[in-house]
C-alpha cells in the first residue's frame, strides 16, 4: 500500500495525467464537477501548488523554509525576510515539467525596515488531445493560475507574515475550479544572520469551488496543505562561501512526510553551484543548478530527473532576479537625541575678550640712542 500511495501522490504532482484522464473523463461522461469532496480526496485538486518555484531553491531540493530567495506563496510567507542582501527584488521565471507542462511567472517584493510586502503571479498550461466514441477530437488545454500576496512585520531578527493566494484549475471547457487559500509563517536569524529559522503552515485555511457537485457552492478543502519548519546555515569553508538547508514538510490530507536537503557553493564571487533531493517524494531523483551573479542581476537554472515507473524525463526551470536596492534600518531615537545634545549645528557666535588667552603683548622696540663718543681731550682735562 505505501507503494501504491507513493506512485499516485508521485503522479499526482506532474498533474499532466490526472488532468487529461479527468478532462476526457468529462467529456465523454458529460459529468462536469463532480468528484468526491471527502476530507481524504481534498487535497488533490489543485496539483500545481505542490510544484516548487525558485529555480534556486528547486536545485536545493526544493528546500526554503528558512532560504532566501523568491517563491513565498509555496515556502513561507516571510521569505523575502531571509534575503541575504536584506534587498527589493524582481524575478521572473520560465520552465518546463514531465508532459510538456510549462509553467512561468514573475514575483516581486519590497522591504522596508519594519515590514515587506511581495506580490506574485505563476500559471501552468498543457495541451491534449480530446477524444469521444467518435474517435479523436479537438486539440485542448488546461491550466492552473495562482495570484499571491503576502505582507509581514520586521522586529530585530525576527519577521512574522500573512500571505492570500487566489487560485484557478481551468480544464477545457469542462471545469473552471477556483480556490482561495490562507497562509502564514514566521522567521528568525541569529550568530550574525549565520543560522536562519523558519516555519510555515501552508494553505491553512481554504475555500473552493468547482470540485462538488454543487459549483456554484463554496466548501472547504481541495487545497492541498503544508506545515513546514526548516534551518539554513551560512558560512565559508576553505574560502568559499556556502550555504546548506534543510526542510521538514508534511502533508495534511494523507500524512506524508518529506525532507527537502540541499547545499550552494560559491565557486567564484560570481558563480554558485547547487544540489540537492527531496526525500520522500520518490518520483524526484536528485536536483541540481547553477547561478550566475553579476552584479545586481542574477540568472539561476535548476535541473530535476524524475521517473514515472521506468520512464525517464527532466523537470527544468530558469529565471532572473534583479535587487533593487537595501533597506536601510532607521536610526533609533537614542542615537537621535545623543546626536541633537553632542553635535549642535554651528552658529556664528561673538567672540569676548575675555575667553581669548592672552597672548604676548606687541610691545614697540626700544630704540637706543647713540651716545657720541666723548673727545679724549675732555677726558683728560676731567
Amino acid at each position: 500500500m505505501k507503494i501504491i500511495a507513493d506512485i499516485v501522490l508521485s503522479t499526482i504532482l506532474i498533474a499532466t495525467t490526472a488532468v487529461v484522464v479527468r478532462a476526457q473523463d468529462d467529456v465523454n461522461n458529460n459529468n462536469y464537477g463532480a468528484a468526491d469532496n471527502s476530507p481524504r480526496n481534498r487535497g488533490y485538486g489543485f496539483l500545481m501548488l505542490e510544484e516548487p518555484v525558485s529555480p534556486k531553491n528547486a536545485a536545493m531540493g526544493s528546500v526554503g523554509t528558512a532560504l532566501g530567495g523568491y517563491g513565498f506563496r509555496y515556502y513561507n510567507p516571510v521569505q523575502p525576510f531571509f534575503s541575504s542582501t536584506n534587498t527589493s527584488y524582481a524575478s521572473a521565471e520560465f520552465g518546463r515539467m514531465p508532459g510538456d507542462v510549462n509553467r512561468g511567472g514573475f514575483e516581486t517584493a519590497a522591504l522596508f525596515p519594519d515590514w515587506f510586502s511581495a506580490v506574485s503571479f505563476f500559471s501552468s498550461a498543457v495541451d491534449y488531445q480530446t477524444s469521444d466514441e467518435r474517435g479523436p477530437g479537438a486539440t485542448a488545454s488546461s491550466g492552473t493560475t495562482v495570484g499571491a500576496l503576502s505582507v509581514g512585520y520586521i522586529r530585530d531578527n525576527v519577521a512574522a507574515g500573512i500571505d492570500i493566494s487566489m487560485v484557478e484549475d481551468r480544464i477545457w471547457v469542462s471545469s473552471n475550479y477556483t480556490a482561495i487559500a490562507l497562509s502564514v509563517g514566521i522567521g528568525y536569524k541569529f550568530l550574525d544572520d549565520k543560522l536562519n529559522l523558519g516555519a510555515a503552515w501552508m494553505n491553512a485555511a481554504a475555500w473552493s469551488r468547482g470540485f462538488a457537485a454543487d459549483e456554484s457552492r463554496w466548501h472547504d478543502g481541495r487545497v492541498p496543505m503544508f506545515a513546514r519548519a526548516g534551518a539554513a546555515w551560512s558560512d565559508t569553508q576553505w574560502s568559499l562561501p556556502y550555504t546548506v538547508a534543510a526542510d521538514l514538510a508534511y502533508r495534511d490530507e494523507d500524512g506524508t512526510l518529506s525532507i527537502p536537503i540541499g547545499l550552494e557553493v560559491n565557486v567564484l564571487p560570481y558563480i554558485s553551484l547547487r544540489i540537492g533531493k527531496r526525500i520522500g517524494w520518490e518520483n524526484e531523483v536528485v536536483s541540481l543548478g547553477i547561478g550566475f551573479n553579476i552584479d545586481r542581476l542574477t540568472f539561476d537554472a535548476a535541473f530535476t530527473p524524475t521517473v514515472f515507473v521506468d520512464d525517464y524525463e527532466m523537470k527544468w526551470s530558469m529565471g532572473f532576479s534583479y535587487n533593487m536596492g537595501g533597506r536601510k534600518k532607521a536610526a533609533p531615537e537614542s542615537v537621535k537625541d545623543v546626536k541633537n545634545v553632542f553635535l549642535p549645528e554651528k552658529e556664528s557666535a561673538p567672540i569676548k575678550k575675555d575667553s581669548v588667552p592672552p597672548e604676548e603683548e606687541d610691545v614697540p622696540d626700544v630704540i637706543e640712542e647713540e651716545v657720541p663718543p666723548a673727545d679724549e681731550s675732555e677726558l683728560t682735562e676731567e
